[in-house]
């Protein structure tokens, strides 16, 4: 009889744990902290199952290290996030990353780098003893950590095969009219003194920096001004869907 499986595999993919980290790098950098700080900067109030799963995914992707009240943001997830996407260093950290959980290596060898149907994975995880939600979480989180590394990179390539040469970030010429494609800048650390959010919208990245101590009538300013920019920004945001619906309805048919 076959020994049954106690299958250790990441609960999220590759983009989100990036994401997890970047957000408790944007609050304590690399500082050792205790688990529980690290998933509050996560989103989470507490260490509970879902928080821990997502810790441990984290850990298994190589981007937080450490254990207890000395875990920190490791430096292979600072060199992912302090390099634009499509740059040789963040293209290699990530497919390093991609590499580290022990199931997704053992899936890139017996599948060609996992090119093959998502049945055929599913049905070989239940054969090593898979229960049905854990073959079908972990074929999520490894189909959903090829893509960011596929939509980086242009096609993924195993953590263990030197990688190919590195497309341009943009293209040599616009041609017919093309924009150039955004690519953010790295974040930076605030100064000290400053508190720092970033958080990441389709068009780029949104960058948040406070002082860390505000007077209460400080705070009110800052609160009236962010009022008064972000009734600025609604304006242009209904500007430009009008626009858009505008230039949709002078197409012919």
């Amino acid at each position: 009889m076959a020994k049954a499986r106690s299958p250790e595999y990441p609960l999220i993919g590759l983009k989100e744990a990036v994401d997890k980290v970047s957000a408790a790098y944007a609050k304590d950098y690399q500082n050792k902290v205790p688990r529980v700080v690290l998933a509050e900067h996560m989103g989470y109030k507490t260490l509970n199952g879902k928080s821990l799963g997502v810790l441990s995914a984290v850990g298994k992707y190589g981007l937080i290290e450490g254990r207890g009240d000395e875990s920190r943001v490791s430096d292979l997830a600072v060199t992912i996030i302090a390099h634009p996407p499509g740059t040789p260093e963040r293209l290699a950290a990530l497919k390093e990353a991609a590499g580290r959980p022990e199931l997704f290596a053992e899936l890139d060898g017996r599948f060609q780098g996992g090119r093959v149907s998502d049945s055929a994975i599913r049905a070989w995880m239940l054969q090593q003893k898979f229960i049905p939600l854990a073959a079908d979480t972990a074929l999520r989180s490894y189909r959903e950590t090829k893509q960011l590394v596929e939509a980086e990179s242009g096609g993924y390539v195993p953590a263990d095969e030197h990688p190919q040469e590195v497309p341009p970030m943009n293209p040599p010429a616009a041609q017919h009219g093309a924009k150039t494609p955004f690519v953010p800048p790295p974040p930076t650390p605030p100064k000290p003194g400053m508190l720092q959010e970033v958080f990441t919208l389709e068009e780029g990245p949104v960058t948040f920096s406070v002082p860390a101590t505000l007077s209460p009538e400080s705070y009110q300013d800052m609160a009236d001004r962010i009022e008064i920019f972000m009734r600025g920004l609604k304006r242009r945001s209904d500007a430009e869907a009008a626009r858009r619906r505008s230039d949709r309805d002078d197409v012919p048919e």
